[in-house]
């Protein structure tokens, strides 16, 4: 078993329809294009994880979606089903649905949406969102999920190595701010947010600007700089998107040594790759 996660997120261009009581993104043939490419750098790079921004996905990828699945996590993104935006995810051929809890007024499902204080999440819902891969568990929040839910998580649940979230907002700083508080108090945990380049009703909406947040060694972050790979100023962020279709892949651990002299030492992360 590896210290290290392998973790591959696509920052996807789509075309997303909306009505009074459902989203939905439009198949055609650049998305099309898209998902099979990323299909393919999903063979190539063989991660751990893989991140789909949200309302990304269609139930004619559930097959491919199942195969590629195997000894692997894969948040497939979402889609609408009983008026609620329900979270798709795939591990070891099984597909896994998790109805979103909570929701931005730019959604139809806000209209029908219960609401859920966050202790009451932790307690009925938090296990059904965390999920384990190589001995880590992590957990998967949909966009509002983790502007709601992430800072309880990682200040009340320090064994968890990974909080993804799979998006499509139309404001990402203030995602980023959230993730400034939360890593604040708990600097051994991942942020790994996955955002949409998107339109919404033929008007521009999702911002893409997909980042992550989390243990980082000082001098990697300083060949990432050089190297043009854009993050933040705040010690724990890694990397950020621009606003393009592209993907991220890296290699992480939370076994963070700080000192190059040490034989402890493992580098973190590596194989930072940032491709459109």
């Amino acid at each position: 078993m590896s210290n290290y996660i392998k973790v591959l997120g696509f920052q996807i261009k789509l075309e997303l329809e909306s009505n009074p009581e459902k989203e939905y993104v439009i198949k055609n043939k650049e998305y099309e294009r898209q998902l099979e490419e990323s299909w393919k750098v999903i063979k190539e790079r063989n991660p751990n994880i893989v991140i789909y921004p949200e309302m990304t996905y269609i139930d004619d990828n559930e097959k491919i979606m199942r195969s590629l699945s195997k000894e692997k996590l894969i948040v497939a993104g979402s889609i609408y089903r009983d008026k609620r935006n329900t979270t798709i995810i795939f591990q070891d051929g099984e597909k896994i649905e998790l109805p979103k809890k909570y929701a931005s007024g730019a959604e139809p499902m806000i209209r029908f949406q219960e609401k859920i204080t966050p202790q009451e999440f932790l307690k009925q819902n938090l296990s059904s969102h965390t999920f384990e891969i190589e001995g880590k568990k992590v957990v998967v929040l949909n966009c509002m999920e983790y502007y709601h839910l992430a800072y309880y998580i990682a200040r009340e649940y320090p064994d968890i190595f990974a909080l993804i979230s799979p998006c499509s907002n139309n404001n990402p700083k203030v995602f980023q701010m959230e993730s400034n508080a939360l890593h604040n108090h708990n600097e051994n945990i991942y942020s790994f947010v996955v955002n949409s380049v998107s339109n919404y009703n033929h008007q521009e909406y999702g911002k893409g600007q997909s980042y992550i947040y989390g243990p980082i060694q000082y001098h990697e972050k300083e060949w990432l700089s050089q190297e043009n790979i854009l993050s933040t100023t705040h010690p724990s962020s890694i990397l950020t998107l621009d606003d393009s279709p592209s993907y991220f892949y890296g290699e992480f651990t939370n076994n963070l040594v700080p000192y190059g002299r040490s034989d402890n030492y493992e580098n973190n992360p590596k194989n930072i790759l940032v491709k459109k």
